[in-house]
């Protein structure tokens, strides 16, 4: 019987007390989708998720508009204009609103790196992004099973999977070139399997360049297969209901590239 993600998530916490859609799937036609650097209000305000506050009035309702502000929140961090947390008599008051709970609009899974500081780069303050980091934003079975619970439970509409620039863990398994890593790395390797074969080295290219498209590589690959391990999710995403999206932070201009949402056709009935 195949345990899913969220449950394992549950039983673990039990113990501790408490620009590319997917190949393999079937595609359907999206609705339309805004470009990811338009500035458009952040959206209305969202039904309060079960397990949390009510959110703010600038809070996203949707995938489109989770997306927006991201975009519009990255613009203002590289404009060196951010807006959010720069008022320090605003951290009490923030930190008593969210004793109660919390309803973040969006999920990042990005790299452990501490150069990628997402809710700086996003312009986000507490309590609106759900934020995973596994080196190489390769997210292991805990990480998705926290992803289903933010999307499941608290309600948010966007899964931002989030590279950058200068990784040093796709460097790692670059450089290794398939031979074994030292240490419990194994499962950094085993996290990124496939991304070397997928994205061969051109003799031509200088490894800088080849470093870069790996990296892009990676985020999509990973957003991808978010979806593949997920049931949960993939009805979601498929039913409109959450969008996943590749991304890449460039750390010499602090700028979020962000690729295509993936798109999926309905899964099947896990009664079928």
């Amino acid at each position: 019987m195949r345990v899913l993600p969220l449950l394992a998530l549950t039983a673990a916490l039990s113990l501790q007390g408490q620009e590319h859609e997917p190949a393999a799937a079937t595609k359907a036609k999206p609705k339309a989708k805004p470009e990811a650097h338009a500035a458009a209000p952040a959206g209305q305000v969202a039904t309060p998720a079960a397990h949390g506050p009510a959110p703010s009035a600038d809070t996203p309702d949707s995938p489109s508009a989770a997306l927006t502000e991201l975009a519009t929140g990255n613009a203002r961090f590289v404009a060196g204009k951010r807006v959010r947390t720069l008022d320090t008599g605003h951290d009490v008051a923030m930190r008593a609103a969210l004793v109660g709970g919390q309803s973040p609009f969006a999920i990042v899974i990005t790299c452990s790196d501490s150069r990628v500081p997402d809710a700086l780069v996003f312009d986000q303050e507490a309590g609106r992004l759900f934020t995973i980091r596994e080196a190489g934003n390769a997210p292991d079975l805990q990480g998705i099973a926290s992803a289903e619970y933010a999307a499941d439970h608290l309600g948010s509409k966007l899964i931002v999977v989030m590279g950058h620039t200068s990784c040093g863990a796709v460097k790692a398994i670059r450089e290794a070139n398939g031979k074994p890593l030292p240490g419990n790395l194994w499962a950094l390797q085993a996290g990124m399997s496939g991304l070397l074969e997928s994205t061969p080295h051109d003799p031509n290219e200088e490894a800088k360049a080849h470093l870069s498209r790996l990296e892009e590589a990676n985020a999509k690959r990973q957003a991808q297969a978010i979806l593949d391990r997920s049931s949960l999710l993939h009805e979601k995403v498929a039913a409109e209901q959450l969008w996943v999206v590749p991304a890449l932070y460039h750390l010499d201009t602090g700028k979020v590239q962000f690729f295509k949402p993936l798109s999926l056709a309905p899964a099947a009935s896990a009664h079928h």
